[in-house]
């Protein structure tokens, strides 16, 4: 699942009110990406905050631990009112970071070289976070494989270095551009298949690099 897939999702408290959407999402950073939090929005909230006379000014955030079930929707085991808010102190912590900015941050190589940007948030089932990565460096590989379009090219956030005001990569411009060559050559034959019956399968359409941790 990816974090576009999750913020499309309508959010329903305890009493069955849909209270809006999943507008954002934190994550912390130590050696791995970690989701944290998600952030509520949408005109839903807002219409309940004017309901209770409240200024709608604030966003209410939540951790997994307070979703009961997940489908369409979104459902939490508490009520809108019980939530700490972005205005709340300590609600996201100094170490949180919203996919918001990591979106326009920069992506750059060992020695800092653009790369390219975060598109997207890619989470497997075991939990782990890893990067989706575009720009006109991803793009011409993609180009020169003739799947531009149909591939989420996805850096496992074990590549990353750091996240401060870019994110650094522990690899080298090369290694990356060779690592998506050799990853896309080898889909290539499914996804060439998969294109003349017209029928691109959820799992073909992603591209994962890097398998283990750059040493």
């Amino acid at each position: 699942m990816k974090c576009s897939e999750l913020k499309k999702k309508d959010v329903v408290d305890s009493t069955g009110r849909k209270i809006g959407h999943i507008g954002d999402l934190t994550f912390t950073f130590d050696k791995s990406l970690k989701l944290s939090q998600f952030v509520l929005a949408g005109p839903s909230w807002e219409e309940f905050l004017e309901s209770v006379k409240i200024r709608p000014d604030r966003d209410p955030v939540f951790t997994a631990s307070l979703i009961k079930k997940m489908g369409d929707k979104v459902y939490l085991d508490t009520t809108a009112n019980s939530l700490k808010t972005t205005l709340d102190k300590g609600s996201i912590k100094n170490n949180e970071i919203r996919l918001s900015k990591i979106q326009k941050l920069e992506i750059v190589d060992k020695d800092g070289a653009k790369v390219g940007h975060t598109v997207d948030i890619h989470f497997d089932m075991d939990g782990s976070a890893s990067l989706i990565v575009g720009g006109s460096f991803i793009e011409e590989h993609l180009e020169s494989a003739g799947i531009k379009r149909d591939i989420d090219v996805i850096v496992p956030a074990t590549t990353i270095a750091s996240i401060g005001d870019k994110v650094t990569l522990l690899v080298s411009k090369e290694v990356l551009g060779k690592t998506v060559s050799d990853a896309l050559k080898r889909k290539e034959p499914e996804v060439k298949k998969a294109k003349e019956a017209k029928e691109l399968k959820r799992d073909l359409a992603k591209t994962r690099l890097f398998s283990q941790r750059p040493s």
